[in-house]
């Protein structure tokens, strides 16, 4: 049956539909440091992502906040994103998605799942920051719905660049 409360959901962006359910993304657990390091942050020692997991986890834990793993169809790490709930507005960050996974909507469900997260947490609003060059995830997120919010000038370990932060207002959480 066709409700009022469909039709409007139909209305939300797209960073508020529910992901794709083909795609497996849960919490990020201790357990996910070796597949993270290897799949998404070669470059960092193992203790580095250990720590930032062990992070996210107590942001979780908290009440503050939520890191996910994305799994492709092996059970494989394939991409991770957080979110902090932080006074003002709620942030998504460190969003990556494996270079072999890419273009299969990995990015797009850690987003929207993300964002239903920071929805039913109470956060007003969500960002979401881009280093300016990045023509592709600069594309997703307005196509999600983010909107073009401010820049930055941020060193992001090669100088500084900018940063532009996009945002979307949320809707208050259903009850």
């Amino acid at each position: 049956m066709y409700t009022e409360s469909m039709a409007s959901l139909a209305d939300y962006p797209m960073a508020l539909r529910t992901p794709n359910p083909a795609i497996t993304i849960r919490p990020v657990r201790a357990g996910d440091t070796p597949g993270l390091r290897a799949a998404c942050w070669p470059e960092r020692d193992f203790e580095t992502v250990y720590r930032f997991v062990m992070r996210a986890r107590q942001t979780a834990a908290q009440g503050r906040g939520l890191g996910v793993t994305a799994l492709d169809d092996a059970g494989a790490v394939a991409g991770y994103g957080q979110f902090t709930l932080w006074p003002r507005c709620g942030e998504i960050s460190d969003l990556i998605v494996t270079p072999d996974c890419r273009g299969r909507g990995i990015g797009t469900a850690i987003i929207q799942y993300l964002t239903r997260a920071a929805r039913e947490m109470g956060a007003g609003c969500v960002e979401i920051g881009v280093q300016a060059h990045n023509a592709s995830a600069l594309a997703l997120y307005r196509r999600l719905g983010f909107k073009d919010s401010y820049t930055r000038e941020m060193d992001l370990g090669s100088g500084l660049e900018p940063i532009i932060y996009l945002r979307l207002k949320l809707p208050p959480p259903s009850r």
